[in-house]
């Protein structure tokens, strides 16, 4: 089995900041280590399955060339539509719509399409796209995401974080709900808070959040975009994650093979593999995000559990799990 994973505009740094790189990244990882051959550029047509993680027209157009010649074509669905593009970058809202038609287009004309969650699968079939849709969720490389004190002591002097620290990783656009964890900053003076994420300028602008980020207060710190996401998790004692919507997040997973106790917002998409009091705390408004925050820094047995509860939760992951996944799935498609 040849298998090739095609990324669009990889090398752009808006591609390589997001977590589709990562999820492209992990995946290759994944098929890599259970020996399978994987090739990244579509123009060697010389692969048994061509899967794709975007929907430019180079992919498209790559889509097209593969079923000419017979060949099998998966399409990732990162994005469900307008589902998850709201509230993003700039205009994004205004030509949601059509990016929506043209995105379902495009999943119909492959072989099968490929979820990274329960809750998207469902939200694409409520959009009328049928069967095969099939779960293949986020890996995690646990070599690379774990605990490092060493990491942690030079990330806290660098950002000269002396207190309990609250963080989050994340592209700074009002989805993420960038909003609530500026607030909740606010409310906890007590504590430091650190956001990890590109901010996009105008490529992202949003008035009412640029102004949230300019009257922040003096105990959140927003230092960009971090390549060590490992020494970032490692200085933190909370990740805070208050999205108000995902397909499928790659940084909970990373956050949670670092050890963090995790508080969310109660969504949909983490129905089935992020249980309240078990592996995280979930909370709908910025009151109860404080609140919760304050209950885990107090209460030490908690921390604990929704520590090691996020360890296991994340171990259910591995690369060798998805990459079992996707060698039974893409055996499937070629035998069909």
């Amino acid at each position: 089995m040849k298998v090739c994973l095609y990324l669009e505009l990889s090398e752009a740094p808006m591609i390589r900041k997001s977590g589709v790189w990562t999820a492209f990244q992990t995946q290759k990882r994944a098929l890599e280590n259970m020996g399978v051959e994987v090739v990244t550029d579509p123009a060697d047509k010389d692969y048994d399955i061509l899967h794709l993680h975007a929907y430019g027209p180079r992919s498209f157009y790559y889509l097209k060339r593969a079923k000419k010649a017979g060949k099998k074509v998966v399409v990732h669905a990162h994005s469900i539509g307008g589902y998850d593009l709201k509230d993003g970058f700039t205009f994004t809202n205004q030509i949601a719509p059509l990016y929506e038609r043209y995105l379902h287009y495009y999943y119909r004309c492959g072989d099968s399409i490929f979820t990274p969650s329960v809750r998207a699968k469902e939200l694409l079939l409520t959009k009328g796209l049928a069967e095969p849709i099939k779960v293949v969720n986020n890996c995690i490389d646990s070599e690379r995401f774990c605990f490092s004190a060493e990491k942690r002591q030079s990330k806290r002097k660098d950002l000269s974080l002396k207190r309990f620290t609250i963080i989050v990783s994340g592209n700074v656009i009002p989805r993420k709900g960038v909003v609530d964890f500026i607030e909740v900053a606010r409310m906890l003076p007590q504590f430091d808070f650190v956001w990890y994420g590109q901010r996009w300028k105008f490529l992202a602008f949003h008035p009412r959040v640029e102004q949230k980020i300019k009257e922040r207060p003096q105990n959140l710190l927003m230092p960009g975009f971090v390549h060590d996401m490992q020494a970032a998790l490692s200085g933190g004692d909370l990740f805070f994650f208050p999205s108000h919507g995902e397909t499928g997040s790659i940084v909970l997973l990373e956050a949670a093979a670092c050890g963090l106790p995790l508080i969310v917002r109660d969504l949909p998409e983490y129905r089935g593999w992020l249980e309240d009091g078990e592996n995280c705390l979930k909370g709908c408004c910025k009151e109860e995000f404080a609140g919760l925050i304050v209950r885990v820094t107090t209460d030490g047995k908690l921390r604990e559990r929704l520590s090691q509860g996020a360890r296991a939760t994340a171990e259910k992951y591995s690369l060798k799990r998805v990459g079992a996944r996707l060698i039974g799935l893409y055996s499937s498609l070629l035998s069909e």
